[in-house]
Parts: structure tokens; C-alpha cells; sequence
């Protein structure tokens, strides 16, 4: 046995589980009923008069476990898989890039989905106190003092007692079973999303098939299918995708003790493996404890919403699941989040969400905000309507959650392309935050410290400064001005706050083109 593995193997067998982490995040409110209604004031709970949330203080207790082990050790990469069926792709959360599976590696191992040889060279280095390039996100926020980065936030996402027993079993190259799997089935999608790709959505494919990729400022062009081709990325579709059978072959085996099952796009409810697994649930009917969710645009084509209603209100009344969670992907509010998500029918998300709220008795909305430049603006509205939700809805179980995983790809997208001057904006919606906070007599109804603590994570890497902003800019006014041309749509009419943001992109980009000799 090597001395490194000897070691990890020590640790995890000396570390002892964080007594109070027992349920999963989502059952926040039952910790806080026991710790508050019956008024024990529990510190870890209470400070001020105000929450301390539990889902933040658990994080914590997760974190300094982790630590014990090594200081780059994430259970997500044991535990968590994200797996892109179209193009046989997989990772262990959002933020490395989704690495390719080889198709040898699931002969007679459909596990192989998630237990990659990729992926088990990645826990090796974790285990051995090293830090996977790939995971660059999470070290960059450890690096720059803040507290908690998702390392620990995904890590507790898939703790349960005697998780660490079960890694000292399985070590790196051990096929684990993971406790949260995200899949997407298909790319077919009804927008095209800002940010977004044609692997990832049939309405961008469409477009550009029919006018092609965009150019940017800087003489690449953006959203070519080309590179699709080159790098192995286009979509398969078909029922007879291999990924897609492994992964049916692989689901009852994982089944049993998953905790939490989500699916994703494209639109999660314009494909039918979505409405199949719901019937697998529904039918097979052994894992009441199972959290299902989707993440979808809440405004898809035809009846398929009606559908959707259909098949969790038959869930709920079986008895089926603990509990379905509804990701609406919203990243604006009104005019803007059209804008932002081009197809998006603002009323129509806004009455389906109302009418998802007013049924069932076993399920939570989160809205899923990719916080990208154009998220600004609106953000503030955003917050109001989060906190009139919470007020009408938010009894006693919290039912309205939101969360803003920051846009870094396509980089002239993102925060790094605004001044501080605009950027002000984030530091006025963390004081409204501030003022709304979560107290003793209104539980549900404020944000909650941890909510708080991800906007003012969102500032902290947005202010410092982007030594190629200028390039950013350029890229950004060649992309609206294509977007505006393409889609009839007036980037300045949307978003009257940012008219000197337009200008000075518009200057960046003049210089930029005669350097390039771009054409738009």
C-alpha cells in the first residue's frame, strides 16, 4: 500500500460525521422548526434575532471535515455526476469542463457514465492532497479568503453519515454510486438563450444553420457548429445513442440510494425520457425518501406543461417522492429576461410558476438565475418579486428559493465586462438583502444568510478588474449588434441602463475592427 493512500484512508477513518447535518438542504425548515418554534435558540441558529441558516452553518461542518482529509478533497466527485447524453460527456458538477466517455469504457460498466478513468485520476490527486486544474473555480475563491467555496457547498449537497466510510472503501479507482445525478437527455430547447450553444439547444442549432455563426470583434466567430464536428460534440438524439442506453441500464442500479434526481436541457419537458422516468418512479415506487427536479424554461411548447402538471400531481398523490423541486431558469424580470432568453414568453412563465405554487403539497420552486452582465439592471426587481413570493406562499416550509451561479463563458457576457460604477448596482441589492434578512417571526418570508453571501460573491469577483476588458467590450457590441439584427430585437430600448456601456463597447469595437478587419 502506498504511504498517501495509507493516509487518506487513516483520515477518513478517524473523521467523525457532523452530528448536526441530518437532513438535506432542502428540509431546511424542519431543523428550523425544531430549533426555533420550540424555542431552544440554538446558537448555531439564532444571532441578532436573525437566522443563521443551517444549510450555510452545515456547509461549514462539511467543509472542516473535508479539510481533515485533505485540503482539495470534494465529495462531488465520488457522489455527484452531471451527465450530457447527447455528447457522451460528463463532470461532477457545473464548473469543470464535461469531459468526453470513452464508449469502451462502458462495456459490461454503464457506471462508466460517471466512474471515468478521467474522473478517478481526479479523486486520486484529491485523495493525495493535490488540486485538480479542472476545479480552478473553487480554488480561486479559497485563494482569495472567502470562507466557503462550492467545494463545500456541493460536498454537503451529497453528505450522509458514513459517507467517509464508504470513500475509504471505494478509494479513487472504486465505481461509486452517486447520491445526485443531473442528466440531459436532449439538446431539443424552444430559446436561444444569450449565453447558450447549439449542443445544448435545437433553436440555436437552427439559427445558425440558416445564417450562420456570429462574429466577434476579434475575427473568431462564435457558435459555429464546426467545432462540434472537429471535437466530437454533435448531438446524437437518437434512441439508439449508447450513452442513452448505458444510462437505462444504469438507472435501476443506482436507484435505491440516490438522494436527489434533477434533469436538465435543452428543455427538460420537450423530451420524452423525461416523462419516462417519471413513469419508472411513479411504477417502481422504493425510494420515497428520492428528491426529483427538473430545470426547465417553464414556458415549453404546446401541452407539454399540462403534461408536466399531470405527471407530478400522480408523484405526489402515490406517495411516489419526498419531495420535486422545479429549477425555472430566469435571469432577468420581464422585457429583460426576454431579452436575455430569446423565445422566452414572460407571461406565460409567470402563470405556469403561479400555478406550479398553488398545486401539490410536496414540492419547492427555485429560481436559477445565470448571473451574467445583463442580469444587473433587473436585479433589484428580481429580489422584490422573490420576497413578495416568499411573502404569499412561504407558510410554514420554505417554498420559494433562488440561487445566481455567475456566467464566466462566453466571457464578454459576464460581470467582468462592467465598470464599478454599474457594479454599484449588486452593492444596493446586498443592502436591500440586508434589510430583508430572514428574522425570528417572519421564518420563510426574508433572505437567508447564505443567499447573501453568494450576491456579495458575485461582487467580489466581479470588481476585480479584467485586464482584457477592453477586448470584452468589443466582442460584447458585435454580439448584441448581430443578436439585434438577427432577432428584431434593440438592445438599447431593453436596457436604457447601460447606454454608456453600449457607447463605450461600440468605441472598443471600432478600434477592434480595424486591427481585425471584422465585418458584422
Amino acid at each position: 500500500m502506498r504511504n498517501w493512500e495509507k493516509s487518506w484512508k487513516d483520515k477518513l477513518k478517524e473523521v467523525k460525521d457532523p452530528v448536526q447535518i441530518d437532513r438535506m438542504s432542502a428540509d431546511e425548515i424542519e431543523r428550523i422548526k425544531k430549533d426555533h418554534l420550540q424555542k431552544r435558540g440554538d446558537e448555531n441558529v439564532l444571532e441578532a434575532g436573525k437566522f443563521k441558516s443551517v444549510y450555510q452553518s452545515d456547509a461549514k461542518a462539511v467543509f472542516s471535515k473535508l479539510n481533515q482529509i485533505s485540503p482539495s478533497f470534494c465529495l462531488a466527485k465520488w457522489f455527484s455526476v452531471s451527465l450530457h447524453i447527447p455528447t457522451g460527456r460528463t463532470h461532477s458538477c457545473y464548473h469543470p469542463p464535461a469531459h468526453y466517455i470513452p464508449p469502451g469504457e462502458l462495456i459490461n460498466n454503464p457506471s462508466a457514465l460517471h466512474n471515468t478513468e478521467h474522473k478517478k485520476k481526479q479523486r486520486e490527486m484529491m485523495l493525495n492532497g493535490e488540486r485538480p486544474k479542472e476545479c480552478f473555480f473553487c480554488w480561486k475563491i479559497e485563494d482569495s479568503g472567502n470562507e466557503l467555496s462550492d467545494r463545500a457547498y456541493r460536498s454537503k449537497d451529497v453528505y450522509r453519515p458514513g459517507v467517509f466510510e464508504e470513500v475509504a472503501e471505494l478509494g479513487s479507482s472504486g465505481d461509486a454510486k452517486p447520491r445526485y445525478v443531473e442528466v440531459n437527455f436532449n439538446q431539443a430547447c424552444n430559446l436561444k438563450c444569450s449565453y447558450c450553444s447549439p449542443h445544448l439547444s435545437t433553436a440555436w442549432h437552427k439559427e445558425i444553420d440558416e445564417k450562420g455563426p456570429l462574429k466577434l470583434a476579434d475575427g473568431r466567430v462564435h457558435n459555429s457548429t464546426d467545432w462540434m464536428k472537429k471535437d466530437n460534440m454533435w448531438p446524437n438524439n437518437s434512441p439508439d445513442n449508447i450513452y442513452l442506453k448505458a444510462f437505462w441500464e444504469w438507472f435501476p442500479d443506482i436507484y435505491p440510494t440516490l438522494q436527489t434526481f434533477r434533469m436538465t436541457g435543452g428543455e427538460p419537458l420537450m423530451d420524452k425520457n423525461t416523462f419516462k422516468v417519471f413513469d419508472y418512479v411513479l411504477e417502481r415506487n422504493d425510494n420515497p425518501k428520492l428528491h426529483l427536479s427538473i430545470t426547465s424554461n417553464c414556458c415549453p411548447p404546446g401541452n407539454q406543461w399540462k403534461k408536466f402538471m399531470v405527471s407530478l400531481n400522480q408523484l405526489e398523490e402515490h406517495n411516489a417522492i419526498d419531495h420535486f423541486m422545479l429549477y425555472c431558469s430566469l435571469d432577468s424580470w420581464g422585457k429583460q429576461a426576454e431579452y436575455i432568453r430569446t423565445g422566452m414568453d414572460f407571461d406565460m412563465l409567470h402563470k405556469n410558476v403561479t400555478e406550479y405554487l398553488n398545486r401539490g403539497v410536496k414540492h419547492s420552486l427555485s429560481f436559477i438565475a445565470t448571473f451574467c452582465a445583463m442580469s444587473i439592471p433587473g436585479f433589484q426587481t428580481y429580489l422584490e418579486n422573490i420576497l413578495s413570493l416568499r411573502e404569499k406562499h412561504n407558510t410554514n416550509r420554505q417554498l420559494i428559493w433562488f440561487d445566481v451561479p455567475m456566467l464566466v463563458d462566453p466571457n464578454w457576457l459576464s460581470l467582468k465586462l462592467l465598470g464599478k460604477e454599474q457594479l454599484n448596482t449588486l452593492l444596493t441589492c446586498i443592502e436591500y438583502m440586508e434589510d430583508n434578512k430572514e428574522i425570528v417571526g417572519k421564518q420563510f418570508k426574508g433572505f437567508k444568510d447564505f443567499e447573501i453571501a453568494k450576491v456579495k460573491r458575485l461582487y467580489d469577483w466581479a470588481i476585480v478588474p479584467d485586464e482584457n476588458v477592453d477586448q470584452l467590450r468589443a466582442n460584447f457590441y458585435s454580439y448584441i449588434e448581430q443578436h439585434d439584427t438577427r432577432r428584431g430585437t434593440n438592445f438599447l430600448e431593453t436596457f436604457p441602463e447601460f447606454e454608456k456601456l453600449y457607447i463605450e463597447s461600440k468605441k472598443q469595437f471600432d478600434r477592434t475592427k480595424v486591427e481585425h478587419k471584422t465585418k458584422i
